[in-house]
């Protein structure tokens, strides 16, 4: 066995080789970690002589990984992830007693359903929520750089080092006023196209899977207006001739509190599943266990109350 003092057990190397693997690009790399491009060219020729392999090729403007490269990605994430875990480890957490303040990306109508299960005995608590409503890639991006604790939502894609567990399954819904949309439920797809729709968007876009679903068959939409916060939703269709697809468990929510109809939309829809999701360097920390263990029991409390309703 190698001693563990040898001089090749360098951490700033594998956070060179770490740095590299995610930015594919030298200058990239040396702006994440906060070196110059010499250095980090430096620190790659090192590991190049040490392992006896080129580690990143050229190809174009990027360094792709050797085969090497990509076989030693996950043991060595798991190096600095167990380092950083060592480094910051929390020998316990009483959410009574100490003051911690948790930020969690997600969308307004997951954390409506979600929070209160966290904060519903607040008095007793020294716990506070910072809420963000982040696209995506910026919601892994701060998983990354630790200013997200935890995220939430509908995560197809995840890197590596995330971790994630599933909350509950949701599917889509149609919401309207049948004050001023009278039409019959379920709504039928001429129903549906007859009137403009108002979409909880979280990109740049006026379009969404509905208006995939409605191309399949031959029918389009108009879309009025688009909205980041789906909370609002609702409110606005209350004031003028317009219907929205949501998430069931939000529309199901504020259907009898505003005096909306639902309906089931006329084309298949897929369920969703919801996850909640941290870096893995939060796995074993006490306060975080508190948090994802406060999140687990409010969606387990929604399953319950699903399957006593049907």
């Amino acid at each position: 066995m190698k001693p563990i003092h040898s001089p090749a057990l360098d951490l700033n190397l594998v956070k060179v080789f770490d740095a590299l693997l995610e930015t594919r690009n030298v200058s990239r790399a040396a702006e994440l970690l906060g070196v110059s491009q010499s250095a980090v060219s430096h620190s790659l020729s090192r590991l190049r002589i040490m392992i006896g392999d080129p580690l990143f090729v050229r190809a174009g403007n990027r360094m792709e990984p050797t085969a090497r490269a990509q076989r030693l990605a996950e043991p060595l994430r798991d190096v600095l992830l167990g380092a950083a875990k060592a480094l910051t480890v929390e020998e316990d957490f009483s959410a009574e007693r100490e003051e911690r303040t948790f930020t969690i990306a997600a969308l307004d109508s997951l954390l409506a359903l979600l929070l209160p299960g966290v904060v519903q005995d607040a008095a007793q608590l020294r716990v506070s929520i910072l809420v963000k409503s982040l696209s995506p890639m910026d919601t892994l991006e701060g998983l990354d750089e630790g200013t997200i604790d935890l995220a939430i939502g509908p995560f197809p894609r995840l890197r590596r080092w995330h971790e994630s567990h599933f909350l509950y399954q949701d599917n889509q819904i149609c919401l309207f006023d049948r004050r001023l949309v009278p039409v019959e439920t379920p709504i039928s797809a001429a129903d549906y196209v007859r009137y403009p729709h108002i979409i909880p968007s979280i990109g740049d876009t006026l379009t969404s899977f509905v208006d995939e679903k409605l191309a399949k068959l031959g029918l389009r939409r108009q879309v009025v207006a688009g909205c980041t916060q789906f909370l609002a939703i609702p409110f606005l269709l209350t004031q003028a001739p317009t219907i929205a697809t949501l998430p069931a468990r939000l529309a199901q929510i504020a259907a009898p509190a505003l005096g909306l109809t639902v309906s089931p939309p006329p084309f298949p829809s897929e369920p969703v599943d919801v996850l909640m999701a941290w870096h893995r360097r939060h796995s074993g920390s006490p306060s975080h266990l508190w948090l994802r263990k406060r999140i687990l029991q409010t969606a387990s409390g929604m399953e319950s109350l699903e399957s006593a309703s049907s």
